[in-house]
C-alpha cells in the first residue's frame, strides 16, 4: 500500500536504483545480436537532459495522487520528450500520458480503472501514425494476483507488441513492477530495454530500419513513464 506520493516514492526508487548494476534477464541470443545503448540522464528527475549515445535531448514529466474520503485514490501522469541526432537519423519526440483510478482498502489496494499508457509521436516535425498504448492487466491468479502491463507499437504500419519483464539476470524472484519490457515483431524478440537504475540500457537492432527505429522509440517513450507501481 502505497503511503508516499507518487513522485516521491519514485525518486526514492531511481536513487536506490542507481546503487545497483543489476540487469534484467533477457536470452543469450538478443544480447549478441543486438546493440547495447546507454540512456544516461533520464533518473528521477521531473525535467532534464539526456544523452542516447551521440544523440542529445530533453524531457519532461510529470505524476500525481489524489485521494477521495482517503479511499478512492487516483493517480496520473504525463511525460513527453525530444531527441535529435544520428541514433534515429534526425529529430523525434513522443508525448505520453497516463490515467489509473485504485481503492484503497486499508490491507490492500484495489484495482478500479485500470492504468493505461499513450503515447503519440512525430518525427522531423511531422506527426506519426499510431502510437503506443500500455495496458495493466492481471498477473496470476487469486487473492495473491499481481498486476503486469503489456501493449502495442504501431509507427505507420509498423507493429511491435512489448512484453513486461519481471525477473533480473541470476534468477532472482520477480519483482512486482516490470523492471524493462521486451519488444516483439511478428512473434520474434528484436529488443528490449532495461528500466532498472538510473541510467537505462536500450537492446536495440543493429540494423538501420523500421525495427531499430520502433525500439528506440518505445523504448524512450517507456523510459519517460513514471510508472504508479514502482
Amino acid at each position: 500500500m502505497r503511503r508516499l506520493s507518487v513522485a516521491s516514492a519514485l525518486l526514492v526508487s531511481a536513487a536506490l536504483g542507481g546503487c545497483s548494476d543489476a540487469r534484467i534477464a533477457m536470452p543469450s541470443e538478443l544480447q549478441s545480436s543486438t546493440e547495447q545503448l546507454r540512456l544516461a540522464g533520464m533518473g528521477g528527475w521531473q525535467d532534464g537532459h539526456f544523452r542516447l549515445r551521440a544523440s542529445e535531448g530533453r524531457f519532461s514529466r510529470r505524476a500525481t495522487q489524489t485521494k477521495l474520503f482517503n479511499t478512492f485514490v487516483r493517480n496520473v501522469g504525463s511525460g513527453s520528450f525530444e531527441v535529435s541526432g544520428p541514433e534515429l537519423g534526425g529529430s523525434a519526440g513522443g508525448r505520453c500520458g497516463f490515467e489509473e483510478r485504485e481503492i484503497d482498502a486499508g490491507v490492500a489496494v484495489l484495482p478500479n480503472d485500470r492504468l493505461t499508457y499513450r503515447c503519440v509521436f512525430h518525427r522531423d516535425g511531422r506527426p506519426v501514425q499510431g502510437g503506443l498504448m500500455l495496458a495493466e492487466v492481471p498477473h496470476g491468479s487469486g487473492l495473491l494476483a499481481g498486476r503486469t502491463r503489456v501493449g502495442e507499437l504501431r509507427l505507420d504500419q509498423f507493429v511491435v507488441n512489448i512484453r513486461p519483464i519481471h525477473h533480473m539476470r541470476g534468477g532472482s524472484l520477480p519483482n512486482g513492477t516490470p523492471l524493462g519490457y521486451s519488444f516483439d515483431v511478428a512473434g520474434r524478440q528484436v529488443g528490449a530495454v532495461d528500466l532498472n537504475g538510473r541510467n537505462k540500457t536500450i537492446y536495440a537492432p543493429r540494423q538501420p530500419g523500421p525495427e531499430r527505429d520502433a525500439v528506440l522509440m518505445a523504448a524512450l517513450a517507456l523510459s519517460v513513464f513514471w510508472d504508479p507501481g514502482a
